[in-house]
């Protein structure tokens, strides 16, 4: 990312892998928020909706158009 609103500036994103019993766990994390204002709480509504899209899309080719998301 290259511009971002100034609350986002000093926070970091990104995801771990864990392998446990044959199985690998991604863990994604959005971190270093200054404080809980209304952007940290729509960033952290908007992360699951999106990672829905995701899982729709690889497992069932589901794509949504950017207009029609919440």
């Amino acid at each position: 990312m290259t511009e971002s609103d100034e609350d986002w500036n000093p926070t970091t994103f990104g995801y771990n892998l864990e392998e446990k019993e044959n199985r690998t766990y991604i863990r994604f994390f959005h971190k270093d928020w200054s404080e809980c204002n209304d952007h940290f709480k729509h960033s952290s509504f908007c992360w699951p909706l999106l990672l829905k899209g995701l899982k729709d899309y690889l497992e069932k080719g589901i794509v949504i158009a950017f207009e029609n998301r919440a």
